[in-house]
């Protein structure tokens, strides 16, 4: 019974009590009418001031980690909430799982519900813990709050656009069986001589040792981190590398994506990319996905530092779908790099334009690998110039630790499912 109904009977009763001089059925009209007027006003005030917080343990996760969320509601008024529900529209299970959801008709959405009451001036809090069960940028929020008079006739709704985000990125795994570049053979003192990089080709910040000049210390990184931090350069002599990932994961585009080779793709290029910053080795990262220019490709020039490492692992954790060729992909590589880069092209499906535009690239001075999830006996002619791995066991990109490599010949060049 609604307060609209309630206070129709209570002006009814009211009426005709006073018409017969009924004084009991006044009195009983007056308090019905008063009753759903209350209870229309008090649904409504109960639901101003009020702050729905959302606070996570950190914003950034891999896949597999398990992230704290700790809920607030805070009443901010001298009016107590007696019955709120809070409604918050989360990812779903599939994405973020153990969180106590019911569903929504939203895909790939769900709702995380809290009954809880509110006295004057308070905040209530409430803790939950999930785990982060597949890659992406997730959307909390908005949230609905919902409250009762106490007397349970009326309802209100009311949506705050709260919104939070938590960006998870692909689990990171130790390569074993790789073939990547050499470290810097200077170390971490750079010899003197015509074998001294160059030093406006800054490309990070790294640790310093006894004996670095003092014009390639890094002054600025030294006062904010408290401690001696040394320029790290480009030498002449090290090549860096272009991680090119292709997201086409069958022959044909209507045959969709494969869900299962797209994630090992991108676990193995995250894992590749940090493989190449533990080994100090100048790396950058494209794509044939929509860049920050719609109508190119991505591309991130090649850097050395945490925070390089960190901009390609937000792009690998938005990556879904192809939006071109992966040749165009590597011509436009070819167009903003030179011929002393070294490219590791990651294709979970390589088509034959791809090998030849790797054999293309190749005859221009380019060094060239590839790492494929699926080989066919087709392109083992490929295999003679180009080095070619193979992950010996499927990678498991949701709680692996380490993915061993094999690299293959004209003669192991088997399908891998």
């Amino acid at each position: 019974m609604t307060t609209r109904t309630v206070a129709a009977l209570g002006s009814v009763m009211l009426a005709v009590g006073v018409m017969v001089r009924l004084r009991h059925a006044s009195i009983g009209g007056a308090y019905l009418l008063a009753a759903s007027i209350i209870g229309w006003w008090y649904s409504r005030a109960c639901l101003k001031h009020l702050c729905y917080m959302r606070d996570f343990e950190r914003t950034r996760a891999f896949v597999g980690d398990s992230i704290r969320l700790k809920v607030s509601i805070e009443n901010r008024k001298p009016l107590p909430v007696i019955a709120l529900r809070c409604e918050d529209e989360v990812p779903d299970k599939n994405s973020l799982g153990s969180l106590p959801v019911v569903s929504h008709y939203k895909p790939a959405r769900a709702i995380l519900q809290n009954d809880v009451y509110i006295g004057c001036f308070q905040r209530v809090e409430r803790e939950f813990k999930f785990d982060c069960m597949s890659r992406g940028v997730f959307q909390f929020g908005p949230v609905s709050l919902r409250a009762t008079d106490p007397m349970g006739m009326e309802e209100a709704r009311v949506t705050l656009d709260t919104v939070d985000t938590l960006v998870v990125y692909p689990r990171l795994l130790a390569l074993v069986g790789l073939d990547l570049p050499p470290r810097n053979p200077s170390g971490g003192t750079p010899d003197r001589g015509w074998t001294n990089p160059d030093p406006l080709e800054i490309i990070g910040i790294r640790p310093y040792f006894p004996g670095t000049p003092l014009n390639q210390v890094a002054w600025k990184a030294t006062a904010k981190t408290s401690s001696l931090k040394a320029k790290m350069t480009l030498p002449s002599f090290q090549s860096q590398v272009i991680v090119a990932l292709n997201l086409n994961t069958s022959e044909h585009v209507w045959d969709g994506i494969d869900k299962e080779r797209l994630e090992c793709a991108v676990c193995i290029c995250a894992s590749v990319c940090n493989e190449l910053l533990c080994r100090e080795i100048p790396f950058g990262f494209a794509s044939n996905c929509p860049g920050k220019n719609a109508r190119q490709h991505l591309f991130v020039a090649p850097g050395l530092s945490n925070q390089h490492l960190r901009a390609i692992l937000d792009y690998l954790a938005r990556v879904f779908m192809p939006w071109g060729q992966f040749g165009e992909t590597l011509c436009e590589i070819a167009e903003k790099t030179p011929a002393s880069t070294e490219i590791l092209a990651i294709m979970p499906y390589p088509s034959l334009e791809d090998w030849v535009q790797l054999k293309r690239l190749q005859s221009h001075g380019y060094t060239t690998s590839v790492i494929v999830l699926k080989a066919s006996p087709d392109h083992g002619e490929f295999y003679r110039s180009i080095p070619v791995y193979r992950p010996v066991n499927p990678v498991d990109w949701r709680s692996g630790e380490v993915i061993d490599f094999e690299r293959l010949g004209p003669e192991r060049a088997s399908v891998f499912v």
